[in-house]
This record gives C-alpha cells, structure tokens and sequence, in this order.
C-alpha cells in the first residue's frame, strides 16, 4: 500500500512548489498569458517574504520641505 501522504506536510510543501513553479514559467522566455502572468506574479507575491515585496524607503519622506507657509 502506497505511502499515506499527510495533510499538514501537503500545507508546508504546497507553498514552495507554487513559487518554484511560477518562477520557471516566468523564466522560462515563453509566452505567457495574461493570465498565467497575473497568476504567476501573484503566487511570488503572495508568498515572498515581506522584504522582497516591500517598499523601499524613500528618502525623501523624511525631509521637512517648505511648503510655503510660515510657522
């Protein structure tokens, strides 16, 4: 009888193959779909960690500009 697969190592695994299977398709150099794009994008999005999809920081939201006005 053939090996019971659990289901909590299908929830730790599914994740990687998602994001690997999306990465090949979009390295790949075929043509995608819009769809198979969106998809794609959507799955590295979804699972990257925070840093990959944050904002970078910008510099400029720091400085005290003037705006015009007298304080």
């Amino acid at each position: 009888m053939a090996e019971e697969i659990k289901l909590d190592d299908i929830i730790k695994e599914l994740p990687q193959l998602l994001v690997k299977h999306a990465y090949k398709k979009l390295k790949s150099g075929e043509e995608l779909t819009a769809s198979e794009m969106k998809v794609c994008l959507e799955v590295c999005k979804t699972y990257s960690s925070d840093p990959i999809i944050k904002k970078e920081d910008n510099i400029l939201d720091d400085i005290p500009f003037d705006d015009g006005q007298k304080n």
